[in-house]
C-alpha cells in the first residue's frame, strides 16, 4: 500500500487574497481555552465572488475547529452572517463548480471563530483564510443551513442512543453538499431528504462516525428540494466503556463547545439562483 501524500502548500489554486488572523493567538500547554474570536476587514469595495477557499491554522495540534463567516455591513453579532469556510480534521479545502461561487458583499468583515484545545505544549497560532475568486459571475450562490439538536443528554453507559434533528425548506433549493458534526462519542450519522408529497431519500449514511476525520460529502449531482421539504438527521451516541474515545462513560453528556461535551449538527451547502439573492428559509 502506498503512503498516504500530504500537500505541503495550498490544497487549492494560488489565492487571489489571502487574510489572516489579526496577531498570533499563544495557546497555553493545558488548560480549558474558551472560544476565541477574531474580526478582519476585508476593505471590498466591491462584492466579491468567491469559487475556492481553504483554512489553514498555523499550529494544526492546538486547533479543533476554525470556522470563518462573512459579516455584512448591516449585520451584527460575534457569529458574523454566512459562512465562508471552515477547518476541522479531515477537511478538504471547498471548491465550486464553474459558475457556483460564495458571495462576501462589499464592506464585509470576515469573523474567524477558534477552537483551541491545549495539546501538552505551548504553541503559537496565526489561521489564515485563503480564497480564490469566480472569473465570471456565477449562475448560483452557494449557501450554508444547518440542522442542529442542543437539547439532547446521553445517558452514562449508553452505546446506541439516538439523536434528531430537522431542517426546513422555506424556498425551492439544490442540496450540494452535507457535513456531519459531532464529538468523541459520535458513532453513526445518517441525513435523509424528505419532499412534500411524503416521498424521502437517503443522502447521506456515516455508519462509522470519526471525530477525526469530518469532511465535506458532495453530492455528485446537486439535488432540488421544493419549498416543503425537509431534511431529516439522525445521530447515534456511543457513551459506553466500549468506546475507546470516551472522555468519561460515566457522565450524562449535553451539549457544550468542548471536545468532551457534545454536538449534534449537520451542516448543509445549498445553492439558489445568484440573482435574485433567495435567503429566505437559509442562513445568509
Amino acid at each position: 500500500m502506498r503512503a498516504k501524500a500530504f500537500t505541503d502548500g495550498w490544497r487549492i489554486a494560488k489565492p487571489d487574497i489571502v487574510f489572516s488572523l489579526p496577531e498570533p493567538f499563544d495557546v497555553p500547554s493545558k488548560g480549558v481555552v474558551d472560544y476565541q474570536y477574531f474580526t478582519v476587514p476585508t476593505n471590498f469595495t466591491e462584492d466579491r465572488w468567491v469559487r475556492m477557499a481553504e483554512v489553514r491554522p498555523t499550529a494544526r495540534e492546538a486547533v479543533h475547529h476554525a470556522i470563518v463567516t462573512v459579516r455584512a455591513p448591516d449585520e451584527r453579532g460575534w457569529y458574523g452572517g454566512q459562512f465562508l469556510a471552515g477547518y476541522a480534521p479531515g477537511a478538504a479545502p471547498q471548491v465550486w463548480k464553474p459558475g457556483v461561487a460564495r458571495l462576501i458583499p462589499a464592506g464585509s468583515e470576515l469573523i474567524f471563530q477558534m477552537h483551541y484545545t491545549a495539546s501538552g505544549k505551548a504553541l503559537s497560532d496565526r489561521t489564515q483564510v485563503g480564497l480564490v475568486f469566480a472569473k465570471e459571475a456565477p449562475r448560483e450562490r452557494a449557501l450554508a443551513m444547518r440542522a442542529v439538536n442542543t437539547w439532547f443528554a446521553i445517558p452514562p453507559g449508553e452505546a446506541n442512543h439516538k439523536v434528531e434533528a430537522v431542517a426546513s425548506i422555506r424556498e425551492p433549493l439544490k442540496l450540494a453538499a452535507i457535513r456531519p458534526h459531532m464529538h468523541l462519542r459520535g458513532r453513526a450519522f445518517e441525513v435523509k431528504a424528505v419532499f412534500p408529497d411524503g416521498a424521502s431519500r437517503m443522502v447521506l449514511k456515516v455508519p462509522r462516525y470519526d471525530f477525526h476525520w469530518q469532511p465535506y460529502y458532495y453530492l455528485e449531482t446537486p439535488l432540488p428540494l421544493p419549498a416543503g421539504s425537509r431534511l431529516e438527521c439522525t445521530a447515534w451516541f456511543d457513551n459506553s466503556v466500549n468506546n475507546p474515545r470516551n472522555p468519561d462513560p460515566k457522565e450524562t453528556v449535553r451539549w457544550g463547545e468542548q471536545s468532551w461535551e457534545e454536538m449534534m449538527i449537520g451542516w448543509f451547502d445549498v445553492l439558489v439562483p445568484a440573482a435574485p439573492l433567495a435567503t429566505s428559509g437559509v442562513r445568509r
